[in-house]
């Protein structure tokens, strides 16, 4: 998101739609502190964040940037095979 766009409230339909991730899901990830959590907006609806919810996806995009680290121990495994095979 640009810095001279404003921030706006997200309510769940929508935040499940950016983040791609089911509710149950996302209430785990939160309980774990690694999503953002929403604030009250009455006593019986809560909203999130766009900015905070760009900057999580943002922030998980920017840990793919080596794709062997996300296979992590498979992918050695697979590479000193293929290395034992020459």
């Amino acid at each position: 998101m640009s810095a001279n766009q404003s921030d706006r409230i997200i309510r769940e339909p929508e935040r499940r739609q950016i983040t791609g991730i089911p509710t149950s899901s996302w209430y785990a990830l939160q309980a774990k502190g690694l999503a953002p959590r929403p604030f009250p907006l009455t006593a019986r609806s809560v909203g999130w964040s766009l900015n905070e919810l760009t900057e999580w996806i943002e922030a998980r995009k920017a840990k793919r940037a080596d794709p062997w680290q996300a296979l992590g121990g498979a992918a050695a495994c697979v590479v000193r095979k293929l290395g034992q095979r020459r």
